[in-house]
């Protein structure tokens, strides 16, 4: 029988300067995000800046899941709506021809239980990358980037020789070299620790369809257009449906699978990703004008703000913490929009 590590508040280990690095890195990012805005005229989020379509699903949790799966909202099983934003990580709006990291933002609907927030929402927020590790590892190294980002950011030459003369380049430029396909045949992941009800996991969504997993074998090309993405999945959604399992990898050992070290992936051979639910998504137009900017310019997604047997863990968390708020509360200002958390589904347009 697997021994998985049991969830208690000191599995974290907080430096003692850490909120001082925390506060520096909101600082780099609100530049990064200034430096957009005056370029557009428009704010956009610090990262995942480029939104590339929204769709509506059905998130389904599994029945009859084992004790160490059956945790926090997935102990009941049944259906909850669901939106989900896809994204390209910077906070440039880079070319969709130009390789880099996919995001995947996913809002469950109808969620109970006690929240981190105490503002009232029953909803819960997912966020994942198509790389299964995060370069920048912890706050020190976080810090260290984005104090790049922020001064060389207008020069993106400069930015790549000044990133290419640090020891860990090869780490730091590894979005670069991620394969540049349809954001269907991606598997997506959340890089980072969260509880995970008595446990300590990370997450993952899979593509569950065979037509969708065959959209790997066409890359991006050069003869592409800059929005490429965009548009193969508003011609894939048109006629299809499309899914993913969301799937659990539990930790088995604090040292192997750290907490504290988001560059580091967890061996699968030790513990696999596990179905707990499917997200399943109808056919539909992933791009129209009001959900473009409904998810772009209203919706947020905050893993801090939801379930506490969900909560997020780690240093790379404990800037989110920070980091997104102060984001999302400068993009709504300068865009003169207000903050938004929608109750259902049906506040999402279509």
């Amino acid at each position: 029988m697997t021994d998985y590590v049991t969830y208690s508040d000191d599995l974290e280990v907080v430096p003692e300067n850490e909120d001082a690095q925390i506060n520096d890195i909101v600082r780099y990012l609100q530049t990064t995000q200034k430096r957009t805005f005056d370029e557009r005229r428009h704010a956009t989020r610090d990262t995942h800046a480029k939104g590339q379509g929204f769709l509506k699903g059905r998130f389904t949790i599994e029945a009859d899941l084992p004790e160490e799966l059956a945790q926090s909202l997935f102990a009941t099983p049944g259906a909850h709506d669901a939106v989900l934003r896809f994204a390209t990580e910077p906070g440039a709006m880079l070319d969709d021809r130009q390789p880099a990291a996919r995001g995947l933002g996913l809002k469950i609907f109808d969620v109970d239980g006690d929240k981190l927030g105490n503002d009232g929402r029953t909803t819960q927020d997912f966020t994942f990358n198509n790389c299964p590790v995060l370069p920048l590892t912890d706050v020190p190294t976080y810090r260290e980037i984005h104090y790049l980002k922020a001064e060389y950011g207008h020069d993106p030459e400069l930015l790549a020789q000044k990133i290419g003369e640090r020891d860990d380049a090869d780490l730091q430029t590894l979005f670069e070299r991620l394969p540049n396909i349809d954001l269907l045949a991606n598997s997506y992941y959340s890089q980072s620790a969260f509880r995970f009800g008595d446990y300590v996991c990370k997450y993952a969504l899979m593509p569950n369809r065979e037509a969708q997993r065959a959209l790997a074998a066409r890359p991006v090309t050069d003869d592409d257009s800059p929005g490429v993405l965009t548009e193969w999945l508003t011609e894939f959604m048109a006629d299809n449906e499309a899914g993913f399992d969301f799937c659990i990898q539990l930790q088995t050992d604090p040292e192997r699978m750290p907490i504290e070290d988001a560059s580091v992936d967890w061996d699968v051979g030790e513990s696999a990703y596990r179905k707990v639910a499917t997200l399943t998504l109808s056919p539909q137009n992933p791009y129209t004008p009001a959900r473009r900017v409904f998810c772009d310019d209203v919706l947020g997604f905050d893993g801090w703000l939801g379930r506490a047997d969900l909560r997020p863990l780690g240093s790379i968390n404990r800037v989110r913490a920070k980091a997104y708020r102060s984001s999302s509360k400068m993009r709504h200002h300068l865009n003169q929009r207000a903050e938004f958390e929608p109750t259902s589904i049906a506040d999402v347009p279509d």
